[in-house]
Order: C-alpha cells, then sequence, then structure tokens
C-alpha cells in the first residue's frame, strides 16, 4: 500500500502572514514549501506567473519536471480537467467535502475526479524534490476541505490567526505583484467591513475543520513574531515529530506559487509583529472591524477594548 502524501495546510484569511510562515518552515530539512498550490493551474500553468526562484512558471526545471512525472503526455487534458475539478473546492460544498455520508452520487464523482487531479500532483512534488513534507499555503478553507477528502494525502492544518484590526488595515495598503512580469499590477485591496467579513468568515470554518478527525492546531501570528522558535516546535509536534526536524536545509526550497511578494528575497523576511494598525487605522474603521470581529477577538485572546494584542 502506497503511504499517503503528509501536507502541512496553512490556512487563514489573506494578509495573515502565512508566506512569513512559510519562509520560516522552507528553511527545514525535509520541508518543501510550495506556495498556494491552490493556484498552479490559473496562475502558474495558465497566467505563466513567477515562480518564487524568478522564473516563469513554464520555465522553471522543478515545475516542468513535477508535472512530468505527474501527468506525462496528458497534462494539457488535465488542464481542461483543473478547471472543471476546481467547481469542487467551493465553500458552498464544505458539507459535502466534510462527511463522505453526505455526498450525493454526483458529488462523490466530483470529488473522485478531483482526487485522480490532485493526488499525481502532490506525489510528484514530493519525488522530485526528495522531501518528506509539502507545506501549502494556499489558506483558502474550501481547498483545504477538498484536500481533506482526497484518501491519499494526510492533511494536516496549520490555522494561522491575525488579529483583525492588523489583517484589516493590511488590505487597505497596495503592494506590487512582481510575479506579474509582463505589467506592472497590484495586489488588490479591500475596505475594512470586506476584509473584516473575511476574516470572520475564514477563520469560523477552520474551526469547523478541527472538530474534523483531522491534526490541527491553532497559532496566532504575533505569537509567532514574539517566538518564532517556539511556534516552529509546535509545528513540528503536530506531525509527528518523525517527518521534520528543527536542523536546517542546506539550501531553503525556493520554488513557490503565488502569495506575498517577499517570497522573491534572497533571504526570508524578517518576523515582525508589523502593528502599524494601532497608529494609521482611522478610529471609525478600527471600531467598525472591532465590533463585527469581536467574538472571535475575546477567543482568539486579543484585547477588543483596548486594541492590544
Amino acid at each position: 500500500m502506497t503511504a499517503r502524501v503528509p501536507v502541512l495546510y496553512i490556512g487563514g484569511t489573506g494578509r495573515s502572514g502565512s508566506t512569513v510562515l512559510a519562509q520560516q518552515l522552507a528553511q527545514l530539512k525535509g520541508a518543501i514549501s510550495v506556495g498556494e498550490l491552490r493556484y498552479l493551474w490559473s496562475r502558474g500553468l495558465g497566467a505563466n506567473q513567477l515562480c518564487g526562484c524568478g522564473a516563469p512558471f513554464r520555465d522553471c526545471a522543478f515545475w516542468g519536471d513535477v508535472l512530468s512525472r505527474a501527468y506525462g503526455p496528458a497534462l494539457a487534458d488535465r488542464a481542461v480537467q483543473a478547471a472543471r475539478a476546481g467547481s469542487v473546492d467551493r465553500i458552498r460544498h464544505i458539507p459535502a467535502l466534510s462527511t463522505r455520508w453526505l455526498r450525493p452520487p454526483r458529488s462523490r464523482r466530483a470529488v473522485n475526479a478531483y482526487a485522480e487531479l490532485m493526488l499525481p500532483l502532490y506525489r510528484a512534488i514530493l519525488a522530485v524534490s526528495a522531501g518528506s513534507v509539502i507545506v501549502d499555503s494556499s489558506k483558502d478553507p474550501s481547498y483545504a476541505f477538498a484536500l481533506r477528502s482526497v484518501s491519499g494525502l494526510d492533511v494536516r492544518l496549520v490555522h494561522l490567526v491575525r488579529d483583525s484590526r492588523a489583517v484589516a488595515h493590511s488590505w487597505t495598503r497596495a503592494k506590487l505583484r512582481p510575479e506579474i512580469h509582463w505589467q506592472r499590477e497590484y495586489m488588490r485591496v479591500l475596505p475594512p467591513k470586506i476584509s473584516a467579513a473575511l476574516w470572520l468568515e475564514y477563520n469560523l470554518l477552520f474551526e469547523a475543520f478541527r472538530f474534523l478527525p483531522s491534526p490541527a492546531i491553532r497559532i496566532r501570528y504575533e505569537d509567532f513574531a514574539r517566538d518564532p522558535g517556539a511556534v516552529i516546535e509546535r509545528i513540528v509536534g503536530l506531525l509527528g515529530g518523525t517527518l521534520l526536524t528543527t536542523g536546517r536545509a542546506a539550501t531553503p526550497f525556493v520554488h513557490s506559487i503565488s502569495g506575498n511578494p517577499i517570497r522573491f528575497q534572497k533571504t526570508p523576511a524578517p518576523v515582525l509583529v508589523d502593528d502599524e494598525w494601532r497608529s494609521r487605522m482611522t478610529l471609525a474603521d478600527r471600531r467598525l472591524v472591532t465590533a463585527m470581529t469581536a467574538p472571535l477577538l475575546g477567543a482568539y485572546r486579543y484585547r477588543v477594548l483596548s486594541g492590544s494584542g
């Protein structure tokens, strides 16, 4: 029987520090941090955006080897299949993805087709990289549930939480997207009320994921920034202490898809709390975001009234 592929999934809302965490994990022996693998078909193979190594995706030798090993001459057909299989990765399908007995026959067929598409990809990544764990920082909850439905994957969740006000402020800052190498383009910005609603929705869905019989931990980005070593130790523990060690890799893995622009830096970005929101966020926006997210802020041990974590 073929062993299941270990996948360490970093889940949470955008602008929560997932790329910073993934960079730190990429320093560990055996950790293969591939960025947001959910976007391999659209942003990688389709749009030919830059890989984290700096090469356009279709010119990257690593991803060329992975796709060849996974699909061979059927790659073009698989790309078409990926567009169809993407319908499985939707929030509305999470109940059916959570338990097999809730899936009608049509849903079961869709999930099986999704597994046939994705499992060879993850197996090929592990084989070509000679790593022991794939670190996938796709963040989206529906993708986490979809991957969990693939029986050949061993998905373990790191639910990454960051203060909703810090997240909302970050979403208002425009950042250049260097992976769009053929033109100048910026990451999208969101008004605070929209980012607060997404923060609430995504974190609640990941709380639901933790009720499933899959290994999972929750970490706060602020705790990670204050003591990265302690958080990394917890993550190593989530993997049973056998798949990863805290020892450094000789050459950190750099072939990431999508994510924060810091992934293109030659050295990992410093792990900082980044509390600019305290001085730059308007009082009205702070009050709005706090009011919308107060129940979970308190549950996650953030100070709701004073606004300090």
